[in-house]
């Protein structure tokens, strides 16, 4: 085992130390203690003063790191849109804002906990876009300390550092709206970071931690099942690891029993999700991560020699926490609901928003399988800085390292080589999560205490990669990726640092560097976000409800003032996919719906006479996005003005 993994696999708080726990307690209690430098030659406080400056170098490191990613990320907080991402967000925003709830009083796409964050975001910094790219910016600057923490497990605090950069440019920047998704995927490292902190001190307030985690995801976006789908995983996967070889040959049949049963159930679930698109795609992407997790679990039921009282016991001393954290938020969440008699109609809206959610997104499939072939240099290249000798000078990682910056620079010229490094990051999670079971399987022949933590924490990091992968079913479009592909380069740094038997210090920084560059140089500026065209030009949308760097702010200028001037009693309909319209108007929508109601609403909605003016959206990207046909020949009966701005087909009477 290298250096540094023995360094960072002990139970302390101090995961680099180079001492025990107790010992590192012992030091900590000695940094505080002494004020002065020890007098020359007194070797006895040299491990005291090393412990301090190592941990001082440890918080250098993340406070440049957070710098640099703040300072970068901060710059290009207004840039770019997607009208109808901000202006459903903002809607929603604004409705709790003036007291409505979600699926309750209007039409909610998500759980509906985003729109209240958000409605406190504009209570505190005023209605308008900036306000919730401000706010999501501040749980960005909360997540890079947790992805810093959790590499810093497995590697130096400069390794940490790096990681945490790749992390952060195939992230947020790419796309730095207040997406749901990326608190999804915020709260899914905050919670990993709990579990790495219990598995290290088992207490089990950081169970219940992670599981607080889960339930806040949940109520931001229901995929956050996802995180406490993997977390259950990991904790059946525990009870096993803390279980095996213990006992004196009992049988546990009944909670065999009750673990095959639920791998299977969530197995099947999954499979009945995804059969509809089930493809070999869709396999490869989405089953074999959690299926490979699946298997690892019941194959670790063979060593457990304890009886089923024993193991439902410790199953329930880790569960139990973790659920109770889950169900905390979402209870106070739902209290309002409870509290107005409007439970039915949250589950009912929530039911339809899933079920139309998954319908409307289903245009864009995962990448074909045989595009795994681009992962295999990196795998290659990994595998010989892990393991060959001869891998490890400095000459080797100088070549490395150029011919990173000529992959790079060429990247930005050549539409072959940036297609091949993005793919090999489109196809790298299901490769992950196998070497993370197969290490996790062979290092269960060891019965050291130290491999024994590091397996669990590979385990953890690799159920949770393979879970959270799903946010991209059933919408596979590039920036779904960089909603889950941090937690996929954390599980691999745990695979590398745990199972290398050479530094590789010079070739792993080269890969490293060339991921991170690439995400900075290429893959940020191409706005991935934006499917239907190649983004140009950008300046600020002076609206007082806008402020963001926008493509055709004159537009959306021009119309806002003119909806504004024709509506002199504010209400409107804006059909088809553009919300964006309403709040930056200041128009109130005649449906529960700001994306776009159902014909029947719309029709009886047209038929006041206090509707002075609609807006059609003439290229609404998802095809049910398109305007009913009858709806269309209502309004051009009733409205008899009409006009072209942009994409929009704007009618009025007076």
């Amino acid at each position: 085992m290298s250096g540094d993994i023995e360094r960072t696999s002990g139970k302390s708080d101090a995961p680099t130390g180079l001492v025990s726990s107790r010992d590192n307690l012992r030091v900590e209690m000695r940094v505080r203690e002494l004020e002065e430098d020890p007098p020359a030659g007194d070797e006895s406080n040299k491990p005291v003063f090393a412990a301090g400056h190592e941990r001082m170098f440890r918080w250098a490191v993340l406070g440049a790191v957070w710098l640099i990613a703040g300072v970068y990320v901060g710059l290009r907080i207004g840039v770019g849109w997607v009208p109808a991402d901000d202006g459903t967000l903002a809607q929603s925003a604004l409705r709790v804002l003036q007291g409505q709830l979600p699926h309750r009083d209007f039409a909610e796409i998500y759980t509906g906990g985003l729109s209240m964050i958000h409605a406190l975001a504009f209570r505190v910094l005023g209605v308008n876009l900036m306000s919730l790219r401000i706010c999501v910016f501040l749980f960005f600057l909360a997540w890079i300390p947790a992805v810093y923490y959790i590499a810093l497990r497995f590697t130096s605090a400069l390794g940490a550092g790096l990681v945490t950069l790749l992390a952060v440019s195939w992230s947020f920047p790419n796309y730095p709206a207040a997406m749901p998704s990326w608190y999804n995927l915020f709260f899914a490292t905050f919670g990993a970071a709990a579990l790495l902190r219990y598995l290290e001190v088992r207490t089990r307030k950081w169970l219940y931690v992670a599981g607080v985690c889960g339930g806040v995801s949940i109520a931001i976006k229901v995929i956050g099942a996802y995180f406490v789908a993997g977390a259950l995983l990991f904790l059946a996967f525990l009870e096993q690891s803390e279980n095996a070889g213990r006992g004196a040959g009992k049988t546990s049949w009944g909670y065999r029993a009750f673990s095959a049963s639920s791998m299977f159930a969530f197995a099947g679930t999954l499979i009945y999700v995804l059969h509809a698109r089930l493809t070999l795609a869709e396999f490869y992407h989405f089953v074999l991560p959690s299926a490979m997790v699946v298997g690892v679990v019941l194959l670790g039921e063979r060593k457990v020699l304890a009886g089923t009282g024993d193991r439902f016991s410790a199953l329930a001393r880790t569960a139990i926490p973790f659920a109770c954290g889950v169900l905390s938020p979402i209870v106070i969440f739902l209290m309002p609901y409870a509290i107005s008699g409007a439970l039915g109609s949250f589950l009912t809206g929530m039911a339809s928003s899933v079920a139309g959610h998954v319908a409307d997104l289903a245009v864009i499939r995962p990448a074909p399988v045989q595009y795994v072939a681009f992962v295999l240099p990196l795998v290659a290249v990994l595998t010989a800085a892990m393991y060959w000798d001869k891998f490890q000078g400095k000459v080797v990682g100088a070549a490395i390292g150029l011919g990173a910056i000529v992959i790079v620079v060429r990247a930005t010229q050549s539409m072959r080589i940036l297609s091949g490094v993005w793919f090999s990051a489109v196809m790298l999670t299901p490769v992950v999560v196998v070497l993370g079971v197969t290490a996790v399987v062979f290092a269960a022949r060891s019965r050291n205490a130290r491999t024994k933590l590091e397996r669990q924490q590979v385990m953890l990091l690799t159920s949770l990669a393979a879970t959270c992968s799903l946010v991209q079913y059933p919408f596979a479009a590039p920036i779904y990726l960089c909603y889950t592909l941090p937690l996929t380069l954390l599980a691999l740094a745990a695979i590398v640092a745990t199972r290398k038997r050479q530094p590789g210090t010079y070739v792993l920084a080269s890969v490293a560097g060339l991921y991170m560059a690439f995400g900075a140089v290429s893959l940020v500026p191409m706005q991935v976000a934006e499917l239907t065209h190649e983004v140009g030009r950008m300046d600020k949308l002076q609206l007082p409800r806008g402020g963001v760097r926008i493509e055709n702010e004159r537009v959306f200028e021009d119309l806002s003032r003119f909806l504004q001037q024709h509506s002199p009693n504010g209400l409107m309909y804006a059909g088809n996919d553009c919300p964006e319209l309403y709040f930056l108007a200041g128009l109130k929508n005649v449906t529960r719906d700001d994306g776009g109601a159902k014909a029947d609403e719309v029709l009886r909605a047209l038929q006041s006479t206090d509707v002075k003016v609609v807006v059609i959206n003439e290229a609404p990207f998802f095809p049910v996005g398109r305007m009913n046909p009858e709806v269309r020949a209502e309004v051009e009966r009733k409205f008899p003005h009409h006009g072209q701005a942009g994409i929009f087909q704007v009618f009025w009477r007076e």
